[in-house]
């Protein structure tokens, strides 16, 4: 189905109202969003039947606002992400980002790895954070039901919305897992593409680091980071403890295809290195500064809390990794 024929199924059905759907059509940006729109659904289409999630929809909406959310209504399954998530990612980390061609340190140390694989390393932070949340949307849509619930909000919740609950922790949990199982296939087509003398461990350790700095620069994009560290606050868990969780994932699955061992922990820190250069050459509040220190500091407590969710899992039945355990 065509994005104009799903937008005319679901209004007809009072699934979403008219004025709530963003028309990308005849936009500066159209030829971006019709390629996102179009892998989101087919995969949407893809795994629906595996996941029981049919029918699956997925759309944009003309709130500015930096978010996405995985929604059940009137029998539909819809992946929601909004004009401004897209438009603003999109200019922050691919069209404006000039890091990778301005910066002499930068440029010294993944001068060549951009010159490899022939894509700016900017869009690759822009694809990453992209694929990274609808992967984490499609996660909520598969972990229904979930009665207390009515949508996944992958936005920083406010007021009476932001209490916690260890399901709350562990449905986040397991929606990063699900992303972070997947976005590894994207990140190593690039890879699957370049010489095999150019395939060695530090050019996918750069690659890696500069899609998780994509997914870090998302977080903040998102305003989700500001918080001093917290455990058991709060409906997300700290982007910080996130995003030590992603990228050992990420990693693990990655390792699965090479035939060398990848560091997890000099990965997130050449992520956060990059991200710190990324906000200072574009003169933005330099988050990563705090990441850095927060995850210098609190390693342990951050890993232990980690397991802890871990186990907590085990008691919901409705996550990814219970339901659907031979996929995860």
């Amino acid at each position: 189905m065509s994005y104009g024929e799903i937008c005319k199924e679901i209004i007809a059905k009072n699934a979403v109202s008219y004025g709530d759907i963003y028309d990308f059509s005849e936009t500066p940006l159209e030829k971006l969003f019709e390629e996102f729109f179009t892998f989101c659904q087919t995969n949407l289409s893809e795994r629906c039947k595996e996941y029981d999630i049919q029918p699956s929809r997925f759309i944009y909406t003309n709130s500015y606002n930096i978010e996405a959310r995985a929604r059940f209504v009137k029998g539909f399954n819809i992946i929601e992400v909004t004009s401004g998530a897209m438009i603003e990612t999109y200019k922050l980390l691919s069209f404006r980002n000039t890091l990778f061609n301005e910066n002499k340190e930068v440029i010294k140390n993944y001068g060549s790895l951009q010159e490899l694989i022939k894509i700016p390393l900017g869009h690759i932070m822009f694809q990453a954070a992209v694929q990274f949340t609808y992967y984490h949307e499609l996660a909520h849509l598969a972990q229904k039901p979930f009665n207390e619930f009515k949508s996944f909000d992958e936005s920083k919740h406010k007021g009476q919305g932001d209490k916690y609950s260890v399901q709350k922790h562990c449905l986040e949990f397991d929606a990063d897992i699900h992303a972070a199982n997947l976005l590894p296939a994207h990140i190593l087509d690039f890879w699957n593409k370049q010489p095999k003398e150019a395939q060695t461990s530090e050019n996918l350790s750069k690659l890696l680091s500069v899609a998780v700095s994509g997914i870090l620069n998302y977080f903040m994009i998102m305003g989700q980071c500001g918080d001093n560290i917290y455990y058991d606050e709060k409906s997300h868990p700290h982007p910080v403890i996130r995003a030590v969780n992603i990228t050992d994932k990420i990693i693990r699955v990655a390792e699965i295809n090479v035939d060398f061992k990848l560091d997890s922990g000099a990965i997130l820190q050449e992520a956060f290195n990059l991200t710190e250069k990324f906000c200072e050459h574009h003169k933005l509040l330099n988050f990563a500064v705090q990441f850095n220190e927060i995850f210098r500091a609190h390693s342990n407590d951050i890993g232990k809390y980690i397991e802890v969710l871990d186990k907590e899992a085990d008691q919901f039945p409705n996550l990814l990794r219970n339901k659907f355990p031979d996929i995860e």
